[in-house]
């Protein structure tokens, strides 16, 4: 199997086991990403797993954006755990059948900076979840760690990205010893504290 398609499946498989560890009392938790609870974190990653069919089928970003503003809804009012694991799961599998469908590697996905490689996006994605399972991890005590190589993948991704903090989507890198492990690295580098605790 292709490595990139692998380490998505990969990361998929890393975020659904952190989601469905997560106790009904700390979807309100806080998270390292300051702004989001674990609800909104989880919310976040639906929200992502979504976009993937619709932009690797083709869709151009507007005509995308409605399928995924279409997707069922689930109501939060009382299990808003259940329902966001159900959700991601949901999307999950979308997200799955496109990605391992033949020549979705080879194809261009509409972003908002305009036409880019699919094998970028999906890079991307894995260096997103890779953070993002970090994130849980640490907002609820989640003890597995994430694959080395998976680590590495994402590592090599944001080494590609470049300077994170010039899209504004990130804040300045935190401070990290040059041993640091791989993935305290990772994390320091989208701004994230690697000691952080609740």
């Amino acid at each position: 199997m292709d490595e990139l398609r692998s380490r998505f499946l990969q990361a998929q498989r890393e975020v659904t086991a952190r989601v469905h560890a997560v106790g009904e009392a700390q979807w309100s938790e806080p998270t390292p990403d300051r702004d989001w609870s674990v609800a909104d974190l989880v919310g976040h990653l639906v929200d992502e797993q979504r976009w993937v069919a619709p932009l690797l089928h083709g869709l151009d970003l507007e005509s995308a954006g409605m399928v995924v503003s279409g997707t069922r809804e689930l109501p939060v009012d009382g299990g808003v755990g259940a329902n966001l694991a159900e959700a991601w799961d949901e999307a999950v599998v979308g997200a799955t059948d496109a990605v391992v469908a033949p020549g979705a590697l080879d194809r261009q996905v509409s972003l908002s900076r305009g036409s880019t490689p699919a094998r970028d996006y999906l890079g991307e994605m894995v260096f997103d979840m890779v953070v993002h399972s970090w994130d849980l991890e640490r907002a609820i005590g989640f003890t597995e760690p994430i694959p080395r190589e998976l680590v590495e993948f994402a590592g090599a991704r944001a080494e590609k990205l470049g300077d994170l903090a010039a899209s504004g989507l990130f804040d300045a890198p935190c401070a990290a010893a040059a041993d640091a492990p791989a993935l305290d690295r990772l994390v320091a580098r989208t701004g994230r504290d690697p000691g952080w605790r609740p």
